[in-house]
């Protein structure tokens, strides 16, 4: 039978990648290695390895990946591990060049903001790898190992390994530092599903009013956004209500409270973030897809 032929090579691809994983190394040798926080996963391990034994940073990573991605495409298959090999080795041989070759000092002795920054570029480095299909190696390859072979909840392997960094950054640096390290990877976490997914600019808004008509023709004409009418029953009162459901952006949302409140001061309105609207008036559903393909 023969072997499945590896995807082609998409050049925004690469620049993502190659873009992504410089900023990870910059946040790794400018932020958070030299004030000794370790930001989880093998990085953080490396960061370690790096104060107590004195190991390269950017070996540690490019030794463990490889090991790592072995397993993924030995598990997985080569479909999945070829753009996170250039991740890894791209990463690696920028860490190891702005480390020991061109020796780049760190930018900010302040852990405080050491921890934000790092966690802010990285954040950014891994969710352009991410948009480009790849991992940033690690923890994210044991991750999709274990989720494909045993079907353990990704972000399960991903809290029970940060667990230990943290527990082990402890034990070599302190508690303190420690701390600071979980506040990298939460920032970075939160990051990363802003370039994924983009800032929260739309809201999803949920109208129970006694007038129904007039707020959603109102809303249709004023707004041109359009309302569905799903039937409801009041819980205390047993009686039927209509509950209005409609999107708008940010922006919008001063004229439709305005809305609301002329027609039905009294109105009980839920609003919430929407981090993407697919559909008439925003995004084409068709649209994003071709986007998605590349």
């Amino acid at each position: 039978m023969p072997k499945a032929a590896l995807p082609a090579v998409k050049l925004r691809d690469i620049f993502y990648i190659v873009t992504g994983s410089i900023l990870v190394a910059f946040s790794l040798a400018a932020f958070t290695v030299p004030n000794k926080i370790a930001t989880g996963g093998l990085t953080g391990i490396a960061t370690i390895l790096y104060y107590t034994i004195g190991m390269p940073v950017g070996a540690v990573v490019l030794g463990g990946n490889i090991v790592l991605i072995s397993l993924q495409a030995w598990i997985i298959g080569r479909r999945s591990a070829w753009k996170t090999l250039m991740s890894i080795l791209v990463t690696s041989a920028a860490i190891e060049l702005m480390m020991n070759v061109y020796g780049m000092p760190a930018l900010t002795n302040d852990p405080i903001l050491a921890c934000l920054y790092g966690g802010l570029i990285s954040g950014v480095g891994i969710g352009m790898t991410f948009r480009a299909g790849g991992t940033s190696g690690g923890t994210d390859i044991i991750s999709q190992i274990l989720h494909f072979r045993f079907h353990i909840p990704v972000g399960d392997v991903m809290l029970f390994s940060n667990v230990i960094v943290t527990g082990l950054a402890g034990y070599a640096f302190g508690p303190e530092l420690a701390l600071y390290g979980l506040i990298t990877v939460f920032f970075s976490s939160k990051v990363i599903d802003a370039v994924l997914e983009g800032m929260s600019v739309f809201r999803s808004v949920f109208i129970i009013s006694k007038f129904p008509d007039e707020i959603s023709w109102a809303i249709i004409e004023d707004l041109h956004r359009g309302v569905t009418c799903l039937n409801g029953v009041g819980v205390y009162t047993a009686k039927p209500t209509s509950v209005l459901l409609t999107a708008v952006r940010r922006k919008e949302m001063h004229i439709l409270r305005q809305i609301i409140y002329e027609y039905d001061p009294d109105a009980f309105v839920i609003v919430g973030d929407a981090r993407q609207i697919l559909g008439h008036g925003f995004v084409r559903l068709s649209d994003e897809m071709e986007r998605e393909k590349g």
